[in-house]
């Protein structure tokens, strides 16, 4: 058999990944880092190529409770706490991280608690960073919408965190926990072409059954390995979703909340999902490195089903705007404004011309600039 005339996974007939299930050290970012350190170290001992940590693994979602009625020391000595074991990027940090990467030969995402770097900003945002096996930090993305009272800890991500990666392992983008349930969101990734699709979330969870708002969730009911499905349905992509998992005894015995956080549902979940729509790798829990091999056949045969920006596509009826990205919007129309045979086939048929659209949408977007 000839190899194909396009690159998909970086022209890699395989790519292994690993998903990192192991806890952090809660709210401490010099012994996380060393723990990271080892943990990237072990999978590409193990011959992976892309290692992805959960949500805010360095160094700890905020599991406790916050409101108007908090203790004010508390309060205070746990704001400044979360405020100095965050990570600004680029830094130190972020060079400790790519060395790992370097070292072990891999590409890296790390879920963290990312500070702005700016002198006039001192907002926190929830993020996942991104590494190449050259060490360098190729890309950042910060989550657009944090959920629920996420909002008293995080600011909200830009559209310049929207991208998807084009890497020697295969076109990579990402998102976080509930950026899922953002269909928008998540179409302008499926815009640029994933190959791969890194999903990370605090833990498996289920926020319909009480007494607390969340509850852990073992049962393979965990909405994000549904919607890490969809998604890998839609987008004709792997999906590599890691999930959180906090051991009790790595949250400092001084910190304020130990005895008021609702942290048993941090325990794990990490699945793959194929591209259509399929389960590859079950769910795990506990404290494991999770393993998992990404077949490029897989997404060959897909797109003959199912070519979402192809030939199953409509930009003559609808198309999308990411507002402050017009190096997107181009790129988009461009992926579209060109109708495959089969679309003009289809538009013929109903008597439309799937031209126009895209040529309505490029005149928007050029004035919008």
């Amino acid at each position: 058999m000839s190899k194909s005339p396009k690159k998909v996974l970086g022209g890699l007939p395989v790519v292994k990944v690993a998903m990192v299930q192991k806890s952090p050290a809660f709210m401490n970012r010099d012994a996380s880092l060393a723990r990271a350190e080892q943990h990237i170290a072990e999978a590409g001992a193990a011959g992976a190529q892309l290692v992805v940590f959960p949500e805010v693994w360095l160094s700890g979602y905020p599991y406790w409770s916050e409101s108007w009625a908090s203790d004010g020391q508390e309060w205070i000595r746990e704001r400044v706490r979360f405020y100095n074991e965050a990570i600004v990027a680029p830094s130190e940090d972020t060079e400790r991280l790519g060395a790992a990467a370097a070292k072990a030969g891999v590409y890296l995402v790390m879920g963290c608690n990312e500070l702005d770097g700016r002198p006039e900003v001192d907002t926190i945002y929830n993020a996942q960073l991104f590494f190449g096996p050259d060490g360098k930090m190729i890309g950042r993305h910060r989550k657009t919408m944090p959920t629920f009272v996420e909002r008293l800890f995080w600011g909200f991500g830009g559209a310049e965190g929207l991208t998807v990666l084009d890497t020697d392992i295969g076109r990579i983008g990402g998102l976080i926990c509930g950026e899922h349930a953002m269909t928008l969101i998540r179409a302008a990734l499926i815009a640029q072409g994933e190959d791969i699709h890194v999903a990370c979330f605090p833990g498996a969870f289920k926020v319909h059954t009480g007494p607390r708002l969340q509850e852990p969730d073992t049962e393979n009911h965990f909405w994000a390995h549904a919607s890490v499905r969809a998604h890998s349905m839609e987008a004709g992509c792997f999906g590599v979703l890691a999930s959180g998992y906090l051991d009790p005894a790595d949250v400092p015995e001084d910190f304020s909340y130990r005895g008021n956080m609702n942290i048993d549902w941090s325990n794990g979940g990490s699945q793959i999902a194929g591209p259509l729509g399929f389960t590859m790798v079950e769910a795990v829990y506990g404290d494991a490195i999770v393993y998992g091999e990404l077949p490029a056949d897989l997404l060959k045969a897909t797109k003959a089903i199912i070519d979402t920006m192809g030939h199953y596509s409509r930009p003559d009826l609808v198309s999308l705007n990411v507002r402050g990205r017009p190096d997107l919007n181009h790129r988009i129309v461009d992926a579209m404004g060109e109708p495959s045979e089969a679309l003009k086939r289809a538009a013929e048929a109903w008597d439309t011309d799937p031209s126009v659209a895209a040529e309505t949408y490029v005149g928007q977007t050029q004035a919008a600039e």
